[in-house]
């Protein structure tokens, strides 16, 4: 119950990011008095999927974030909605489609590698090597770690504040799996977040046959396992990679044992997802960046929606395309707001907001926040 008060208390303002930020989401919990038996089977693994890291290594302020939108903004559809197929193909190649029917062009294979500025800042095209698209706005919608390349080679980003001290965020490190067996095996869930198996290491393990249309009909069950944290994990080759995930997925499932594996595919990505680690909070950049007419969007972007991971990098893309269309006309897109609070999490919030107040007016602030 103690832990009830800072969901309350951290209301995603830049005011409850710094107080939370710097402690670690370990001490947050060893401080409102949460349990080493709830800790370590409840809350940890929660991190693990969720934030991608063990708590001694999260935000505090992540986590509260975190834990408000998947939990208690969302009580009453706790559990997630998949495709029925890979997201390639149900959500990115509609959006092709739909971007070339309009007139646009997807340009694949073109690296970004600096931003063209005028005289009066402002910017004017996109440099992908030695070639040089004009533009009137740009938006930049990548990951951390994909931002942090082209800041490093990047002339003109690189004499910006905002855009160098990016350094100073991180990545995780991911593992994806795919394994095709011989036989189908019972699997009770479609999806299954798994924790226990390696100290510092989360993971999912999804039923393709359940989930995605084209296995559906298949003789053999089609597993994807995704590893979270997964440093220790990319050192291994590809075989002994796909023989422990063989040897996990017995352990939740016997009846993985009796299958053989007739195919597999692994994907390595270094630094693939954000590290909200403690203290990143004084890094992170808002959709509008230092020149007027560049943009950004992505899950590392300071926004007041309330979203989270993928939900967030798609939120602050669309955020990010109504700036441009706030600057060159048109209409802009729609954003689906959070579900509000219950009527008690509202009065507690403005309760907690008021006394806080008063406390700061009366009492000066000689202490850390």
């Amino acid at each position: 119950m103690p832990l009830l008060y800072s969901l309350l208390d951290f209301d995603n303002s830049p005011e409850a990011w710094e107080r939370y930020d710097k402690i670690t989401a370990r001490e947050l919990f060893k401080q409102f008095g949460v349990s080493s038996r709830l800790y370590k089977d409840a809350f940890e693994p929660m991190l693990l999927v969720g934030l991608f890291a063990p708590g001694e290594q999260c935000s505090a302020a992540a986590t509260l974030g975190m834990l408000y939108y998947f939990i208690l903004a969302h009580q009453a559809n706790f559990d997630v909605v998949w495709c029925r197929g890979t997201v390639g193909e149900m959500i990115f190649k509609p959006w092709v489609d739909k971007i070339e029917s309009n007139g646009g062009k997807i340009l694949t294979n073109k690296r970004v590698t600096d931003i063209i500025v005028n005289n009066q800042g402002t910017a004017k095209g996109v440099m992908c090597d030695n070639e040089i698209f004009a533009a009137d706005a740009v938006i930049l919608g990548v990951s951390i770690s994909g931002i942090k390349k082209i800041v490093s080679q990047s002339k003109v980003l690189n004499q910006y504040p905002e855009f160098y001290n990016l350094s100073n965020l991180g990545g995780i490190d991911v593992l994806a799996t795919r394994l095709w067996f011989d036989k189908k095996v019972d699997i009770p869930l479609p999806s299954n977040a798994c924790f226990g198996f390696d100290k510092t290491t989360g993971w999912t393990f999804f039923d393709l046959n359940n989930l995605h249309d084209e296995y559906k009909a298949l003789s053999g069950s089609v597993i994807e396992a995704d590893f979270y944290h997964a440093n220790q994990l990319l050192t291994m080759n590809d075989e002994q990679i796909i023989n422990k995930v063989h040897q996990d997925l017995t352990t939740c499932i016997p009846g993985f044992a009796n299958a053989k594996i007739i195919d597999s595919r692994v994907i390595k990505v270094r630094q693939g997802v954000t590290h909200f680690a403690p203290g990143s909070y004084q890094y992170l950049l808002p959709a509008k960046s230092p020149i007027p007419n560049l943009y950004l969007s992505g899950d590392w972007i300071i926004t007041n929606h309330g979203s989270w991971s993928q939900e967030k990098a798609y939120v602050t893309g669309l955020e990010a395309a109504n700036l441009v269309i706030e600057q060159l006309g048109g209409n802009p897109a729609k954003i689906i707001p959070v579900e509000p609070d219950e009527p008690h999490i509202q009065l507690g919030r403005v309760i907690n907001q008021n006394v806080r107040k008063i406390m700061n007016d009366i009492i000066p602030q000689f202490w850390l926040p």
